[in-house]
């Protein structure tokens, strides 16, 4: 599988390097990596001195959909490989998803994304509740797409319209929707497992949080939101509280309220 890998970059400076160089480590290595940066005001850009990439940059800040439409219409080979710059890729990644694309249908394939040492409440919350991975791996032939780490191929993108470019937050969701509604095959693969490389406070978890599971709705996902109370009472509470983890308990708590507030105010 020849592929091309991207990186897309916003004020990234403290882990764009890593996420880079672990595209760059890959035992199948890439054909090309290109940097995306979306107008980054910090010294992103300065991190990737010395690195065999290219880089392409954004005068003003367009979003995640634009910059993903900006890395494949950027990009040349077939397959496409992506890696947030808050990740890091494992060096067999690219090379435990290349058998998963024998199959024609196969549009898309990724990982679960893991916190390998969740640090304070707000990362152990996410490790629990936003990456699940306490829970067993499953492998899925029609899980809506996440772009995190992952590998697209090009040719079924496009059949559906590809990336859209006015998406500022689930743009990854919208694509696969697309493309499980075309009848391709959105694979999710736990060898293809994605590390993040960041830690988020209280707030980005929960905003991360809504935008995973709730923006693509905007105000509509208010009527969700007795439903996702309940979850969060009926389940992420007792979750917390088995671990012993009385913190992530209280952020439970609060989620569902913020994820209202948060969609009350799409305009």
């Amino acid at each position: 599988m020849r592929y091309s890998a991207y990186v897309p970059c916003c004020n990234d400076a403290a882990t764009i390097r890593d996420a880079v160089a672990s595209v760059l480590a890959q035992t199948l290595p890439p054909a090309e990596v290109l940097v995306i940066d979306d107008a980054s005001t910090d010294t992103s850009l300065a991190q990737l001195d010395g690195l065999a990439i290219r880089v392409v940059r954004h005068e003003r800040n367009l979003g995640r959909g634009a910059v993903r439409a900006r890395a494949m219409a950027e990009t040349r080979e077939e397959f496409v490989l992506c890696c947030d710059a808050t990740n890091r890729l494992p060096p067999g990644f690219a090379a435990a998803a290349a058998p998963l694309f024998a199959a024609e249908r196969t549009a898309a394939a990724f990982g679960p994304l893991a916190d390998p040492a969740p640090r304070g409440a707000a990362s152990r919350w996410r490790a629990r509740h936003l990456f699940r991975q306490d829970e067993p791996p499953r492998r899925h032939t029609r899980a809506l797409l996440s772009t995190y780490g992952t590998v697209v191929r090009r040719a079924a993108a496009a059949a559906v319209g590809g990336f859209d470019a006015a998406c500022r937050a689930s743009e990854d969701a919208d694509l696969g929707r697309r493309l499980l509604a075309a009848g391709f095959d959105v694979v999710l693969a736990p060898e293809l497992t994605v590390w993040s490389n960041t830690v988020n406070s209280a707030a980005k978890v929960l905003e991360r949080y809504w935008r995973w599971n709730h923006a693509a709705a905007g105000r509509a996902a208010l009527r969700g939101y007795p439903r996702h109370a309940w979850y969060a009472w009926r389940t992420m509470i007792p979750q917390d509280l088995r671990a012993g983890d009385w913190p992530a308990a209280a952020l439970s708590a609060v989620c569902p309220h913020y994820c209202a507030v948060r969609s009350l105010l799409v305009r």
